[in-house]
């Protein structure tokens, strides 16, 4: 009964709440009630008789919409997920047809809150076993979250190798102690695999030679790799966070890889031999730590993307730009002719207005790209100084630069977001705007709210001096 109470509720709480459901509130439904119908987000329903009005009061949740009752079991925990097949004759398919299996932290923990440590792994091997024979349909996302008593290996395989009968095509899995993990045979088996995410494990060898065949997208986070590995050749996606010894991924970035999309975010080292060999790359993300070892410069990395035919699309941080180092003196000088970096969007986030490598290297990326359309850059948030010998640098150096330099033809748009106004920004928004013949807006986005009256005019005085290359070029301050 408490388990129906909490079921009504949500689904009450997304049928007045939810601005996806055409009923205006609860006297709309109430009043539909009174007249024998029912109305739940589309067309009114045809009149009842006085049996199914009869059912249709004692009954009322049976009625809801499939996809409230989908919205229902996003919100509860597996267990009441797989006991709602009890409610109510018309909820009985809903969950062995329920796409999402997650034995998460909660599940856990529901499992452990009342028994002993010892009798943990039984238990949760007797509930997966009562959840899965009760689900009879495919299971698309699967989570399992693994404590250090589940982290024998024995269990993982037995949980893989029933999932791959089910036509998984998701797969994550959570360690809460850092482990050696190798990868089960019995993932191969899950044909129709597509995305695998792991997190905080060291993943060891596989003792099978097979290879993922349909593995598009794998997501690693805190991950350690001691050996060679790859998740086999139909990979598109790879997100490494915090990952260590990804050197050992180069088997994976083998000639004629399909990789598309590439995130490197915290990392200490960087491969620069997986760009010479991955033709198909459109996205670059990189957020590399201070302590990288392994860095050769900004115009190592245009040299070697610039190669890529298809690649257009480009994501630093302030620290890579730093790590970077200043490029050589020739290729800082103005007049220099750039290698040309064929991207049409370019994204710097956590940017160090005062940091005078990271602005010289982002000057530096933006010359070398004469097709760029979109630019975004989010500051990082720093305390307002005095001036400072490196902010002088750097006026410095902006009073060197001509614009004729700055090919920037195809501009269409720049958005900076949470400046405080300084003379960087002018003077970045100066050399923006007298190279980018069709620029239509520069959209700035302060961190803090500017009060005086006084300040903002002369914010917009400032801005209105500047001279524009377009005659469409807006300038909008946020």
């Amino acid at each position: 009964m408490g388990q129906l109470i909490v079921l009504l509720e949500i689904g009450r709480e997304c049928l007045f709440c939810s601005p996806d459901i055409n009923i205006s509130g609860k006297e709309s439904m109430m009043s539909d009630v009174k007249n024998g119908q029912i109305n739940c987000g589309g067309n009114a329903a045809a009149p009842l008789s006085k049996r199914q009005f009869r059912d249709e009061r004692e009954d009322r949740i049976s009625y809801l919409p499939e996809e409230l009752i989908t919205r229902i079991f996003d919100r509860l925990p597996i267990h009441d997920v797989a006991r709602t097949s009890i409610l109510s004759r018309a909820w009985r398919n809903f969950w062995p047809e329920y796409p999402v299996v997650a034995l998460d932290r909660e599940f856990n923990s529901r499992l452990t809150s009342s028994k002993e440590i010892t009798t943990h792994k039984s238990e949760f091997i007797k509930a997966f076993k009562m959840i899965i024979s009760s689900h009879t349909g495919p299971i698309q996302k699967f989570n399992l979250y693994t404590t250090p008593v589940l982290r024998h290996w024995s269990i993982h395989q037995g949980i893989i190798r029933q999932l791959s009968g089910k036509g998984v095509k998701e797969i994550y899995l959570y360690f809460e102690k850092l482990e050696v993990y190798p990868l089960s045979p019995a993932l191969f088996d899950c044909h129709k695999l597509t995305r695998l995410f792991l997190h905080h494990c060291i993943v060891g060898p596989s003792i099978d030679t097979r290879s993922f065949t349909n593995l598009t997208e794998v997501l690693l986070s805190a991950i350690s790799f001691p050996r060679d590995m790859t998740f086999g050749t139909q990979l598109q996606v790879l997100y490494l966070r915090n990952c260590i010894g990804i050197e050992h991924l180069t088997p994976q970035f083998i000639s004629g890889n399909h990789l598309r999309r590439l995130f490197i975010v915290t990392s200490t080292t960087i491969e620069w031999k997986w760009f010479q060999s991955t033709t198909k790359l459109k996205f670059l993300g990189l957020a590399l730590k201070a302590s990288n070892s392994n860095i050769k410069g900004a115009s190592k990395l245009i040299e070697l993307l610039s190669k890529i035919p298809h690649f257009s699309n480009l994501s630093l941080d302030g620290t890579t730009l730093e790590v970077f180092g200043p490029p050589p003196p020739d290729l800082a000088r103005p007049a220099t002719k750039a290698i040309e970096l064929r991207i049409s969007t370019l994204t710097v986030f956590r940017l160090k207005m005062h940091n005078f490598c990271q602005i010289l290297n982002l000057v530096y990326i933006i010359r070398s790209c004469p097709n760029l359309e979109d630019i975004c850059i989010m500051l990082a948030l720093e305390r307002v100084k005095s001036s400072t010998p490196e902010e002088s640098t750097i006026d410095n150096y902006f009073a060197s630069l001509d614009s004729k330099d700055m090919c920037l033809d195809q501009l269409q748009t720049v958005k900076i977001k949470g400046i405080q106004y300084s003379r960087f920004v002018q003077n970045f928004i100066k050399l923006l705007l007298a190279s980018s013949p069709s620029l239509k807006v520069i959209s700035l986005s302060c961190n803090t709210k500017i009060t005086s009256l006084e300040d903002k005019l002369k914010i917009k005085r400032d801005l209105r001096k500047i001279h524009r290359l377009s005659l469409d070029a807006q300038v909008i301050w946020c």
